[in-house]
C-alpha cells in the first residue's frame, strides 16, 4: 500500500524511518484481516486513500452496504496513549457532534467510523454561515469531561512557568513593538484565569475548518456536521474557540487592515455567542493560544527555519486583532498562509 507521503513523513519525524517503514509495510496485512473480521468489502474513492499527519483512512462499505471508513492512526511514541485518549472520547459522543465509532482494533490502531463527506468541511460554508454551524456542534460536544485526560488547566499552568523565559524570544522578533506588550501581557491574564478555571468538559481542542465534516443526509434531509480526530483534553468550554479563528485569514473582507482586525474580533464573538460560552473568556483564551503559538514559532525560527517568522507574525496580527489593538498597518491578506 503507498502512503501519503505527508503521513509517511510525520510518522519518521517521530518515530524514525525504519519504525515507519516497518509500519507501512504492515498495513496491508491489517487491512486485510480487517475486512474480513468486520464483513468489510474496499469502496475506493477519488483521492483515496486519505491521510494527514496522524492517520491513513480508506473507505469500506459494511455488510449492510452502508459507507464507512477504517483510520489507521500512526504509532506516536511522543504520546503513545492518544490512540486509547481519542477513542474513548468519540466514544463517549457516541456520533452526537462527532464522527460514530462501529468497532475498533486498538493492538491495530484502528478504527472502524462512519463515512463523512471528504469532499464538504467547514470551509466549503462563507464565513459569515460559520458561527451558528460551529456553535452548535460545540453545544453537542459539550459532555462532562473523562478520568484521565490531561486538563487545560494544567496547561494554562505549564505556559505560566515558562511565561518569563518565552518572552525573552520577542527581543529578537522585528515585527514585535513596544505597543504590543500590552497583548503579552493581557494573553498572561487570561492565562492565570484558564489556569484557575474550575470547568470540565470534555473538549475538541482542535475544532477548525477541516476536523468538521458534512455527514450523508438522511431521507433526503439536510446534512449534520460532524467533528473529525479530536484532541481530547478537559477544561472550560471557551479554549475550544481559537483554532477557528487562526485559520481563512485570507477570506476576511477586504479593507482598511485595522477594519479587518475588527471584523475578526466581531466574528470570534459571534462564534462565543452561538457557541454558549462566555465571550470575554473565549476571545481571551483564544489570545492566549495564539501568543502561545508566538511563542512556539519564535523557538522553532531560532532553531534555524526562517519560514517561522511569518508563521509568528500571523500569530501575533489574530492576538493584536482578538485584543483590540493597532495590527501596525498589516493587512490580513498579508499574512502568510497557515501551514
Amino acid at each position: 500500500m503507498k502512503v501519503p507521503s505527508v503521513l509517511y513523513e510525520t510518522a519518521s519525524e517521530i518515530i524514525g524511518t525504519h519504525h515507519a517503514h516497518a509500519w507501512t509495510r504492515a498495513l496491508d496485512f491489517m487491512l486485510i484481516e480487517l475486512q474480513e473480521r468486520w464483513s468489510l468489502t474496499p469502496d475506493p474513492q477519488p483521492g483515496s486513500p486519505w491521510a494527514g499527519c496522524e492517520s491513513l483512512v480508506l473507505p469500506v462499505r459494511t455488510a449492510d452496504r452502508q459507507p464507512a471508513i477504517i483510520r489507521f492512526a500512526a504509532p506516536n511514541t511522543d504520546n503513545p496513549g492518544v490512540h486509547a485518549q481519542i477513542l474513548e472520547a468519540l466514544r463517549r459522543w457516541n456520533g452526537h457532534g462527532a464522527v460514530k465509532v462501529m468497532a475498533e482494533d486498538s493492538s491495530f490502531r484502528a478504527t472502524l467510523q462512519e463515512r463523512l463527506r471528504t469532499d464538504m468541511n467547514l470551509s466549503s460554508l462563507p464565513l459569515e454561515e460559520v458561527p451558528p454551524v460551529w456553535g452548535q456542534l460545540a453545544r453537542a460536544l459539550r459532555v462532562p469531561g473523562i478520568d484521565g485526560l490531561v486538563r487545560v488547566q494544567d496547561i494554562a499552568a505549564s505556559w505560566l512557568d515558562r511565561f518569563p523565559a518565552d518572552t525573552e524570544l520577542l527581543r529578537d522578533f522585528p515585527d514585535f513593538t513596544p505597543a504590543d506588550w500590552a497583548v503579552v501581557n493581557g494573553a498572561r491574564m487570561w492565562i492565570e484565569r484558564l489556569a484557575s478555571h474550575e470547568d470540565s468538559w470534555l473538549l475538541h481542542a482542535d475544532l477548525h475548518y477541516y476536523n468538521i465534516l458534512a455527514g450523508f443526509p438522511e431521507s433526503g434531509g439536510p446534512a449534520t456536521w460532524k467533528a473529525i480526530d479530536p484532541q481530547p483534553l478537559n477544561g472550560p468550554a471557551e479554549y475550544m474557540v481559537a483554532p477557528l479563528l487562526w485559520n481563512r485569514l485570507s477570506e476576511i473582507p477586504e479593507g482598511h487592515p485595522q477594519a479587518q482586525a475588527a471584523w475578526l474580533h466581531s466574528f470570534a464573538a459571534e462564534v462565543c455567542r452561538q457557541a454558549g460560552v462566555d465571550v470575554a473568556l473565549g476571545v481571551g483564551a483564544a489570545v492566549a493560544r495564539e501568543v502561545e503559538n508566538l511563542f512556539w514559532y519564535l523557538r522553532t525560527a531560532r532553531s534555524g527555519s526562517q519560514k517561522a517568522y511569518g508563521d509568528a507574525l500571523r500569530s501575533l496580527w489574530v492576538a493584536r486583532a482578538l485584543s483590540q489593538v493597532s495590527v501596525r498597518g498589516v493587512g490580513a491578506h498579508q499574512l502568510k498562509p497557515l501551514g
